[in-house]
Parts: C-alpha cells; sequence; structure tokens
C-alpha cells in the first residue's frame, strides 16, 4: 500500500462508527492489523501464528486495546510490531504505521515501561540466581542441561553419585526450582549467559 493507502485505511478505522474490523491488512511489507477484541475471543497465540505463517505476514499490530488490559499478557502475540490504544487519535495512528512501515517498534510509553521493569527484575533475580553458583555447580548444570543423568554426571566430573545429588540440591535452592524438569527449563532461559560471562 502507499502512504495514501494507509492513510484511507487508517481513516477508514477512526471515521467510521459503524465499521468494526476484526482482522485488517496494511502496508507493503506484510503487517497485519488486529483489533483487541478478536484476541482470545476469535482467536488465540496458535491460529494467529499459524494464519500470520501461512500468509507471509511479517508483523501484527494490535488496536483498540481498551486501558485497562494487562500490558503483560499482550506481549505473547507473534511478531508484534506495535500497539494502539482505544483514544489513539488518528494522526498519532498514522505516524505509528509509518514507523512501523519503516522498521520501527511502536508501544505506548506505559506498556514499554511496563515491559522494561519485569525484564530488569527477572534479569536481577537471574543475577542473583547466578552469581551464587560455584564452578562446580556451573559445570554440574552444563551436564544436567546435555542430557546426563546423574551416574553420568558423576563419572564426567570423577566424583560420586551422592555428591552430585547434593550439588543438585544446593543448585535447586539457589536457583528457586524443585525438580530436574524445572531446572533445565531454568537453564534454556539462563544458562548460556552465564557461561558467556565465566
Amino acid at each position: 500500500m502507499t502512504k495514501k493507502q494507509t492513510t484511507q485505511s487508517a481513516n477508514m478505522l477512526f471515521n467510521n462508527n459503524h465499521y468494526s474490523p476484526l482482522f485488517f491488512t496494511t502496508l507493503n511489507n506484510g503487517i497485519l492489523l488486529v483489533c483487541h477484541s478478536a484476541l482470545n475471543s476469535l482467536t488465540n497465540y496458535e491460529l494467529l501464528s499459524h494464519f500470520m505463517q501461512t500468509n507471509n505476514y511479517q508483523g501484527l499490530v494490535i488496536f483498540n486495546i481498551p486501558k485497562n488490559t494487562d500490558a503483560a499478557s499482550l506481549k505473547e502475540w507473534p511478531n508484534l510490531k506495535g500497539l494502539f490504544y482505544q483514544d489513539t487519535n488518528e494522526e498519532l495512528f498514522n505516524r505509528g504505521l509509518e514507523a512501523i512501515k519503516q522498521g520501527e517498534l511502536w508501544f505506548p510509553r506505559t506498556i514499554s515501561d511496563i515491559w522494561m521493569r519485569q525484564m530488569l527484575d527477572s534479569e536481577q533475580k537471574t543475577a542473583l540466581q547466578t552469581n551464587n553458583l560455584t564452578d562446580k555447580e556451573i559445570k554440574v548444570l552444563n551436564l544436567l542441561f546435555s542430557g546426563l543423568h546423574s551416574s553420568a554426571i558423576a563419572d564426567s566430573l570423577f566424583i560420586s553419585e551422592a555428591t552430585v545429588r547434593v550439588h543438585l540440591h544446593k543448585i535447586y535452592k539457589k536457583i528457586a526450582v524443585k525438580n530436574k524438569q524445572q531446572a533445565i527449563r531454568w537453564c534454556q532461559d539462563n544458562l548460556k549467559n552465564m557461561n558467556s560471562r565465566k
């Protein structure tokens, strides 16, 4: 779409009280606009993700978001490029679409602030957890993450299987998990960063 067509499409969203689109395609680089009311009622993450892949959409923009919406839940939608509240004026909407068309992300400051605080909190917790791990515990975690069982970890580190269990017990407490599966999930999110610092 040309800039004029994009503006005309945006005008339809704002100037027609009877027009309530659920899905709307715009921009020549494959951006799908979805009305917030369609999320979770007519579609879910898997359906929307599949629809976008099948139809070659490169990004998603959600519009008509009520101010009281849980911002944390919005970031889970696939290839999210922008969000617009219900009270977004036409000029700001058009500026946002143009920015997205140029490859930028467009999120309201309140939502960006919430997401940034969540990310920083998560990073701080992870840093505290990983800073408490000894070198030996990190080796045990790496071996556990690679799929080895306690006996194989023990053989690899030339320690007894009972010592491996003691290490795992201490590790689980330090990284705040309860079992091997949770530890492996924790490793998926954190081990790469932890290994790069060592």
